[in-house]
């Protein structure tokens, strides 16, 4: 796309010249009633920063890291926020998710990872590359990095996901560093945008339109808008400013390479790398500084001013010796003065590491200072050898120019301010000489602007490296006011595009700075009449305005105080305008037709019309001078024939277009009149609309009648009022009651005046309104009235209700009353200084204009009704439901988590299963947090067909589980405390048991088997010793499937006596169980080798807890 050059809106007097590789640089900035110079705490001294590259290209780990910000092109690491290390077909990978930038980049490539370039690294390494426009996760973090789910996209940010092989002789110590070339920012630029004077589709709020720069002036202006302290808003940045600026950037400059060649290259670059974290001043100086640029604040808008000449001079200022005299600092210090400027810069050639670019010195300056005076820049942001030259050239050759001046010129200046030079005359003490204005304030106490001035001239900016060997800005003496040289190079240019001018008419002159203005002549070669027309413009320009066709000549002369020089002339010819050639717009509709012309040139062009219904120019009717055409009265199915051309600022062009439009569409209208309105019968009325509203009318004046002759007697005062709500609707009557006395006297209301209906219809031609019939009949306003027939207003009758303090004293009721009941709206003086609004009615509907209903209340059932979603919001917690139209980005039914608000109300789009503490799905799929309590005699977890997956049963001590068992601890703590007594019968011996527990795990396994580990805690044993036995030896088998696979066995004694008790615990067991695919049946059997073992208690262990039986992979591992 081209880049165009926006046009500078400059104050009067400015001149748009240049120096330096053909660009009009000269500063156009807005006047203002007071100025001052912006931002000096963040004024860049030519780049002198801290930078570390090297921590910009290192892989991180911190959680809370800064985001990068990338303008240009920059080389950096990345920040690990994802990593796994899978076995992929019997191959190791290390998969790594590296966030590279905070924002959208235009491109990513690897540089280098442990070193080694991308052709070194063959097929070991595959990069997924996410510039900020995605808008789904990345598969391979997906599917490898835990915790990587859907939700992780990164929207705006830019990363990489890494699939490296883990080669030991590619990557012999790891992956520990991985480097990437990144084309940073999409930044906007108003040269390609057709709305800001530019050409293309750039939008400066639309950042979808924007491309990728390294301008600093563009970069500059982008960090101003988006990363300062707060947003600057567009009000405050001069656009066209900003075109001009990033134009002197991107020239080629010309230079000589270190082999003596010539060479070029863009002027000014910014490439590198920012954070987030910097302070937002130190962000600017640093964009600021890869262009040499200063900031100025000018009539409420911000210019970042690049080192350019920001001449030539068009004020000249001269001391007034009877006022203040000017103070002067002619040298810099000592301290301060430079004569060998030592640049640093990020060389791309060397790895991308900070390196010194070739040194600048001037052994002229060095002679003059009688040492080396040495002083270093570092540009962090600058990667050219070649730019960071010139910025070391134009640091010490600023340097040098140290001659600054203070001066309070009288009055308030207008049209000085920041940025700009002016010519300073000094005649007392010679100096006579440019300066560049680094601030003027006004001082409207003394009626002075205060100039800050430091001396500037075109050879501080010269594109070249090889420093002065003298003063590049000597002090002048005042030109020879004898000699006016005349101006050359007079051209005129014709501008079609422009609405305030013909063309424009330019001129050169060898000295500028001695001419006060120029002399501008404008005569017709041969007209009649004769035309003349004299400008006396200051500026080395002539805008011409309403000038005839014709070829005229130009004379163009320069004056000083003293004399004016012999005039340069030229001929030109202004021709005559062109009618575009682009279709007109047509807009054929009922009665009319609208046509529309192409697009105009500027503001002062329009179009004129003729038209007729028949294909005959001379006999067409005008159309006047305007950009639409309206024809009406159309002949059905006729054809229009139009003709148009151009009018340029009141010249036509001779030359007639012509469009046709055929098919016509007709219409016919039907007189309407107050009779044709009133016999109108409306649906839902039983009578033509002049009777409906006749009896209406008559009804209220009847019941008017009857309250005037009855008011004293009631202390309830009904009035009604007839409303009809559309043309379709039924009518309804409201009857309104007010119950109170004010003070000691009785209120009535009365119908006063009445207000007018009117009915009438629109005009399809014009679209004017037209009066029908005017229903004089209307209703009347409410008056209040006291006793003595005094009027009240609505303010006083509330007053009257109303205690001293502002309590409200009565009761008010709006409604009606009947057999007791009473129906409407009550408001009522409460005790304490409380007061209550109360609503009575049998049925509350809540409902849109549309008739949707939202809330229903039946007092007959005693029922809340809710339609649609119900939502219940809480100072830390909030509850969403919508049973009919799922929400948020999971489609959810129901949501309660904390309370999450956008305006006030809450943020639907926000609310997802993540941040929920309790969800359900429309499907029944659920999810709640915090901890769980079921309290039943049976517990059943089924599948989605219903069939049982867990079954528990607390009567029978028992629990099944039918499906695939994915966790490490199976059945433990489901018991809670068992206990369980078996009778082993008398003189029984060892192989008599009695089981006391049985597991059931059927279907444990599916698609697969895998060997099992059975644990049991210790069993606690109650043994009730019969018969004065002493001691018993008891055992416990543990059978898988019938087998027994361990045993135990535990002596207990107890002192002599009959029926005596005794608790001890078991061993624990830990046995294998082989893996099935079928179900396993797991018993624990008791028995005794002594003869009268007496009964046994099998109880939960001694402190309280349980029977706890688990159940685990051979691995030891969770799946």
């Amino acid at each position: 796309m081209p880049v165009a050059v926006v046009g500078v809106a400059a104050y009067a007097g400015a001149t748009a010249a240049g120096y330096a590789v053909g660009t009009a640089i000269a500063v156009g900035v807005v006047a203002a009633a007071s100025t001052q110079a912006y931002m000096n705490s963040i004024t860049p001294e030519m780049g002198d920063f801290t930078s570390d590259p090297v921590s910009d290209q290192a892989l991180t780990t911190n959680a809370n890291q800064a985001r990068k910000i990338i303008y240009g092109e920059g080389l950096v690491g990345g920040q690990i926020v994802g990593y796994a290390l899978p076995t992929i077909n019997k191959e190791q990978y290390h998969i790594m998710v590296l966030n590279l930038a905070g924002h959208p980049c235009e491109s990513v490539s690897i540089y280098e990872i442990e070193g080694k370039t991308v052709a070194e690294l063959g097929d070991a390494v595959q990069m997924n590359v996410h510039l900020g426009d995605q808008v789904v996760t990345d598969s391979l973090a997906n599917t490898y990095v835990d915790g990587w789910t859907t939700d992780h996209i990164g929207y705006n940010q830019t990363y990489v996901v890494l699939k490296i092989r883990a080669d030991s002789e590619l990557f012999p110590s790891g992956v520990n560093e991985c480097k990437f070339i990144v084309r940073g920012k999409k930044v906007y630029d108003p040269r390609k945008d057709d709305t800001e004077g530019g050409s293309g589709a750039h939008r400066a709020e639309d950042p979808t339109t924007w491309e990728w720069s390294d301008n600093p002036s563009l970069c500059a202006y982008d960090w101003l808008r988006f990363h300062g302290a707060r947003p600057v808003p567009m009000r405050r940045i001069p656009w066209d400013f900003v075109a001009l600026t990033a134009n002197y950037c991107a020239e080629a400059a010309i230079y000589t390479d270190s082999d003596g060649n010539s060479a070029s290259g863009q002027r000014f670059g910014c490439n590198g790398v920012l954070t987030n974290s910097v302070n937002p001043g130190e962000g600017l100086s640093q964009i600021m500084s890869t262009m040499g640029a200063a900031p100025y604040r000018v009539g409420g808008k911000i210019y970042i001013k690049p080192a350019m000449y920001a001449g030539p001079a068009t004020v000249t200022v001269a001391v007034n010796e009877a006022m203040e005299m000017p103070s002067y600092r002619p040298h810099r210090p000592l301290r301060e003065l430079t004569n060998l400027v030592r640049p640093e810069y990020v060389a791309p050639r060397k790895k991308w590491q900070l390196t010194s670019a070739p040194i600048v010195k001037s052994q002229a300056y060095i002679d003059k200072d009688g040492s080396v005076l040495e002083s270093t820049i570092r540009l962090k942001l600058v990667t050219k050898d070649h730019q960071a030259q010139r910025l070391a050239k134009l640091k010490l050759e600023r340097n040098r120019a140290g001659f600054q001046s203070s001066y309070p010129l009288p009055g308030l200046r207008l049209d000085i301010v920041p940025g700009n030079n002016i010519i300073f005359v000094d005649v007392q003490t010679g100096i006579n000489k440019e300066f560049l204005v680094e601030d003027a304030k006004f001082d409207a106490a003394k009626n002075v602007t205060n100039l800050q001035l430091v001396e500037d001239g075109p050879t501080i900016y010269p594109d070249d490296f090889e420093p002065a060997e003298g003063d590049l800005t000597p002090n002048t003496t005042l030109p020879d006011a004898t000699n006016v040289v005349p101006p050359n190079a007079v051209n005129y240019a014709a501008t079609p595009a422009d609405d305030y001018r013909q063309g424009v008419l330019t001129w050169d002159h060898a000295a500028p700075a001695s001419v006060i203005n120029y002399i501008v002549l404008i005569t017709n070669q041969a007209g009649t009449p004769a035309f003349t027309q004299s400008y006396t413009p200051v500026a080395l320009s002539q805008d011409l305005a309403n000038i005839p066709l014709g070829s005229y000549h130009a004379a163009v002369a320069a004056k000083n105080r003293f004399k004016t020089s012999v005039a340069t002339q030229i001929t030109f010819n202004i021709g005559q305008p062109n009618t575009p050639t682009a279709s007109p717009t047509v807009d054929l509709l009922p009665g009319r037709v609208i046509i529309t012309g192409p697009a105009l040139p500027h503001s002062n062009a329009t179009y004129e019309w003729k038209f007729l219904f028949e294909d005959t120019f001379n006999d067409a009717l005008n159309g006047g001078r305007t950009d639409v055409l309206t024809v009406t009265n159309t002949p059905h199915e006729g054809t229009l024939y139009v003709w148009y051309r151009i009018v340029d600022r009141g010249v036509p062009d001779p030359t007639w277009l012509q469009v046709v439009v055929p098919n016509l569409i007709g219409i016919s209208d039907q007189e309407v009149t107050p009779e044709l309105i009133g016999g109108l019968t409306l649906p839902g009325l039983p009578q033509t609309l002049l009777d409906t509203i006749s009896g209406v009318t008559s009804d209220i004046n009847n019941w008017s009648q009857q309250t005037g002759e009855l008011g004293g007697d009631y202390s309830t005062l009904l009035y009604n009022v007839t409303e009809a709500t559309g043309a379709a609707a039924a009518n309804y009557l409201d009857i309104i009651a007010v119950k109170e006395l004010v003070g000691t006297t009785s209120v009535t209301a009365q119908i006063t005046e009445f207000k007018n209906v009117q009915i009438g219809y629109e005009d399809p031609q014009t679209g004017d309104w037209i009066e029908g019939a005017a229903f004089a009949q209307a209703f009347n306003e409410v008056r209040i009235t006291d006793a003595d027939e005094n009027e009240l207003s609505i303010h006083q009758f509330f007053e009257a209700l109303e205690t001293r303090t502002g309590l409200l004293e009565g009761k008010v009721q709006l409604g009606v009353a009947v057999e007791g009941s009473f129906t409407g709206i009550e408001i009522l003086a409460g005790e304490s200084g409380l007061s209550s609004f109360r609503l009575f009615m049998d049925e509350l509907v809540f409902a849109s204009r549309a008739g949707e209903i939202a809330y229903e209340y039946l007092a007959a059932h005693g029922r809340h009704v809710w339609y649609g979603a119900t939502v219940k919001i809480g100072a830390t917690e909030m509850i969403v439901e919508d049973l009919e139209a799922p929400f948020g980005p999971d489609n959810l039914a129901y949501w309660r988590g904390p309370t999450t608000l956008n305006m006030g109300v809450p943020d639907f789009d926000n609310l997802t299963k993540a941040n929920a503490n309790e969800w359900r799905a429309p499907n029944g799929e659920w999810y709640r947090t915090g901890k769980a309590t079921l309290a039943a005699p049976e517990l059943t977890i089924v599948d989605s067909n219903g069939d049982p997956l867990i079954e528990y049963d607390s009567v029978a001590d028992t629990i099944k589980n039918y499906g695939t068992f994915y966790a490490a601890n199976i059945i433990g703590g489901l018991y809670g405390s068992i206990n369980k007594t078996v009778t082993q019968p008398a003189n029984a011996v060892s192989t008599t048991h009695q089981v006391f527990l049985t597991v059931t795990a059927a279907g444990q396994i599916v698609g697969g088997t895998f060997d099992r580990i059975l644990k049991s805690e210790p069993l606690r044993l109650t043994w009730t010793s019969p018969n004065n036995l002493d001691t018993a030896t008891f055992v416990v088998d543990v059978l898988v499937d019938g087998v027994v696979v361990d045993s135990a066995s535990q002596n207990a004694s107890v002192p002599p006596g009959a029926n005596m008790s005794l608790t001890f615990s078991m061993p624990a067991f830990l046995v294998d169980v082989p893996g099935k695919t079928t179900g396993t049946n797991i018993d624990f059997r008791i028995s005794s080798a002594d003869d009268p073992a007496g009964s046994v208690t099998i109880n939960g262990q001694a402190d309280g807890g349980v029977v706890n039986l688990s159940v685990f992979k051979t691995d030891g591992s969770l799946t």
